[in-house]
């Protein structure tokens, strides 16, 4: 038994006449005919009484008439859902997210996706770089805003820049230096330096280091803590320096300046990343709807 056999039955059965039936169904009547017939055979049942006077259905024809609603009805949904699905409009779509991006690209991505695809559940996971790429690789994140990048080249993961930052130096705001305008790396030689953890911040920190090495020093690292916040609360209490993407400094933080640097300093970049492999249409819609707002 096929669709086609569900199909023809109710056709005839909601025409109670095979010609019109045949018409609706574009297949010829002799056709439509030795498929009911075959339908009957199949199930040993009379299912359609034909006389002179027209088609009519048999008792047993009447109750598989509504089972057989029920199962055409059910199959055109099951259709629709898994064609959805294929179009990336159903779903779950698992993102991490560095906090940086929580009160800027994030929420504005977010709502325009939600948008558009507003039967795909989202669920979001606030993660530094590293934890992020490996819950991509165990399949349990579809993508992450990771940051700047991970340690090394990963040929597992796709990766495109969403945003670039300038990078900007944290300064108490009764030091000397706060009445500038501007700040040059060199300026902050003799400074203390206060940053995220390495473990949060396991490419961003090499990455300072290595501007300041260019710039003449080595910089004194007087601690690592596990939050941005933390490290604005040190400076603000005038402990020392630290340096952040411009994003960070469009946080209002009491007792700190945000100078610009000065020179060609290269760009912050925040990066999403994903599974080479990955296969998730709400994914794909996902990543193609980042690339538009870049």
């Amino acid at each position: 038994m096929e669709l086609r056999h569900l199909r023809s039955f109710q056709t005839v059965a909601e025409e109670l006449n095979y010609s019109r039936a045949a018409e609706k169904l574009h297949v010829a009547q002799s056709a439509l005919s030795r498929t009911i017939a075959d339908l009957e055979f199949e199930m040993e049942v009379k299912l359609l009484e034909r006389s002179t006077h027209g088609v009519a259905l048999t008792e047993a024809g009447t109750l598989f008439l509504s089972k057989v609603r029920l199962i055409l009805e059910d199959t055109r949904d099951a259709v629709a859902e898994a064609q959805r699905r294929a179009r990336g409009e159903t779903g779950t779509l698992r993102i991490g997210f560095i906090g940086t991006l929580s009160h800027s690209l994030l929420p504005h991505l977010l709502q325009t996706y939600r948008a558009q695809y507003p039967s795909v559940d989202l669920i979001l996971s606030e993660l530094g770089p590293t934890p992020q790429r490996e819950r991509i690789h165990s399949g349990h994140l579809d993508c992450g805003f990771i940051g700047f990048a991970v340690e090394s080249p990963d040929p597992g993961l796709e990766m495109i820049v969403v945003a670039e930052d300038d990078l900007m130096a944290a300064i108490p705001s009764n030091h000397p230096l706060a009445k500038q305008s501007t700040v040059g790396l060199a300026d902050l030689k003799d400074e203390a330096f206060y940053l995220t953890a390495q473990a949060n911040a396991p490419v961003f920190n090499p990455w300072l280091m290595k501007l300041c090495e260019n710039a003449g020093f080595q910089p004194r690292i007087a601690r690592e803590t596990d939050r941005a916040a933390t490290v604005l609360n040190y400076v603000a209490a005038g402990f020392g320096v630290s340096l952040f993407p411009a994003r960070i400094a469009s946080f209002a933080t009491p007792g700190v300046r945000f100078l610009p640097m000065k020179g060609r300093l290269p760009k912050y970049q925040y990066k999403l990343a994903w599974l080479r492999r990955s296969q998730s249409p709400a994914l794909v819609k996902f990543v193609e709807l980042v690339k538009k707002t870049r």
